[in-house]
């Protein structure tokens, strides 16, 4: 009979609208939780029964699934450097002992990370995030493992390759030969840099330059430092460290480049034999140069338009940054910048497949597929942003109105229960 299903389909209307707040009540209470994503009810009729000749009385409703939408949160700004929030697609990927059933990852979009007292990265339950460590030379190591920071020193850097570029004065003087206890009196340029050993000692070394007599265009240079700083050498008295000469063609360009065989053996106990090349550009006959932007010869004033070296002394760790790309970089006193790790981020072919595993985190399913895990900025994944935290996207006043509509379903389908009721009290009084 039709008037005992009514009571059926209302009492599914009334399951169905129970759950449905249920769904509205979790969204509205985690509106700020940070990386928190809302979840959809939705719904579908139950089979029909067949009344015969074609007609069909429906059995009610159902909740068919839920579903959450990964919707980009709000971002905000913090002062903690490990607060990441993640702009666009992807997932922190957290290794958590208490889900072990899960293989032990989570993936969250929720980044209130900090470093534990072993150095180790972690969120607010001990999770340790993932990522891709570093080697001491700051190179990537591309193997997921726990990211771990421990603020040791760097230890020094032997000067081994100088760059430098200038500009000598083809209308310099001629000078025969370079005289060492009298090299400003024997050369036309002259400028610093300074150098460091094995030990990390700077050492001031200046670099004179001489146009050679009876040649179109060719000047030798002479890099040394003060006899002290050498072994064997005297004090006061100018010791080469480096030589060679530079060669230009007729329109003042970089030609070519000759070094002579020298070793600097610094004094202190460091390591000795040292070779320091000096290299003044990108050549034209051996290196392929167009000769600009190098070091040239023209009639304009001598003058050094940019140097540097490849060595460092000691430094200590002052401070980090994250960049967009998730890698991590250490900021030394000496003036170093180094990477040190880089986070990793998780994207899914079906995102809609992954399940929640509270903590504003959440697992991989058979549904979701196997994690495609990178670096962020890579591929379809997002951008890191330090000192930030992405919100919950719940939106409270559409959630209000969600929270009316279930109200008002659950009290129709409570009127229905009563006017069938009623029906049915009809029916049996009819046998009165």
């Amino acid at each position: 009979m039709a008037i005992s299903q009514a009571l059926y389909s209302g009492v599914t209307g009334l399951n169905a609208n129970a759950d449905s707040m249920g769904i509205v009540a979790n969204n509205i209470a985690n509106s700020n939780t940070r990386g928190f994503k809302y979840d959809r009810a939705e719904f579908e009729d139950m089979l029909s029964m067949d009344m015969g000749g074609g007609a069909q009385i429906g059995r009610g409703t159902r909740l068919r699934n839920t579903s959450t939408i990964f919707s980009q949160g709000g971002v905000t700004g913090t002062s903690g450097l490990t607060d990441l929030a993640v702009q666009g697609d992807g997932f922190f990927v957290v290794k958590s002992k208490a889900s072990s059933s899960t293989g032990g990852l989570l993936y969250t979009r929720q980044g209130t990370f900090q470093f534990d007292k072993d150095g180790y990265m972690v969120d607010s339950n001990n999770g340790r995030v993932q990522g891709y460590m570093a080697s001491p030379s700051g190179r990537l190591i591309p193997k997921l493992t726990d990211v771990r920071v421990i603020k040791t020193n760097l230890p020094p850097n032997k000067t081994k390759q100088v760059k430098m570029i200038v500009n000598l004065d083809l209308r310099s003087d001629s000078f025969e030969e370079f005289n060492s206890n009298r090299p400003q009196n024997t050369s036309s340029f002259s400028t610093s840099v300074t150098v460091f050993d094995s030990a990390g000692t700077p050492h001031e070394t200046n670099v004179y330059f001489s146009k050679k007599p009876g040649t179109e265009n060719i000047w030798s240079w002479y890099a040394g430092v003060e006899g002290q700083e050498i072994e064997g050498g005297e004090k006061g008295v100018f010791s080469v460290i480096a030589s060679g000469r530079i060669f230009f063609d007729q329109e003042g360009k970089l030609l070519n480049e000759e070094h002579d065989d020298i070793m600097a053996n610094f004094s202190g106990g460091v390591e000795q034999e040292q070779k320091i090349v000096f290299d003044f550009g990108t050549n034209i006959l051996e290196e392929g140069g167009d000769g600009l932007g190098e070091t040239s010869s023209a009639s304009t004033p001598s003058t050094v338009v940019t140097h540097s070296q490849d060595g460092y002394e000691t430094g200590n760790l002052k401070t980090m940054k994250i960049d967009l790309d998730g890698v991590m970089r250490g900021v030394f006193s000496n003036g170093i910048e180094r990477q040190l790790c880089s986070l990793s981020l998780a994207s899914f072919n079906n995102i809609n497949g992954l399940k929640k595993a509270g903590m504003a985190s959440f697992y991989a399913t058979v549904e979701s597929g196997s994690p495609s895990v990178g670096l962020a900025q890579s591929g379809n994944r997002g951008s890191v942003f330090s000192s930030s935290l992405e919100e919950s996207n719940v939106d409270l006043a559409n959630e209000f109105v969600k929270m009316i509509m279930s109200q008002r379903g659950f009290q129709a389908n409570s009127r229905c229960i009563t006017t069938t009721d009623s029906m049915i009290e009809e029916v049996v009084n009819l046998k009165r």
